[in-house]
């Protein structure tokens, strides 16, 4: 079982992928963050193999909280821009999801492609 957070300040794109993941057996979200100090807390305590993390959020963006964490679970980072972020910054995460490209099976796919 590949357990996962989300932190996303968007609860209607939260819920979508709770829906998405009653469908999945092999994949399990222990954990859904609207705030990205509440979920970074959470994702130490619990230690999920995926981090499913928004670019833009208030207070920490997607990049200043991944600076917070010390021990880094798998990161897929899930955002609405268009473009992707400046390469630089992108070596933290292991990949880069589009929300307007997102469905359940693309969601899976790239969770399990950072776990092989």
């Amino acid at each position: 079982m590949v357990t996962c957070v989300a932190i996303d300040d968007d609860p209607l794109f939260l819920q979508s992928l709770q829906a998405y993941f009653w469908e999945y057996e092999e994949l399990d979200l222990i954990g859904v963050y609207k705030n990205p100090v509440d979920g970074i807390m959470n994702v130490v305590k619990m230690k999920p193999d995926v981090l499913l993390l928004d670019l833009e959020m208030p207070y920490l963006d997607g990049f200043e909280t991944l600076e917070t964490l010390d021990k880094k679970p798998k990161i897929i980072m899930i955002s609405a821009h268009v473009n992707q972020p400046a390469r630089d910054r992108m070596l933290k995460v292991d990949k880069y999801v589009r929300k307007v490209s997102l469905n359940k099976d693309l969601l899976k796919k790239s969770i399990l492609d950072v776990m092989s």
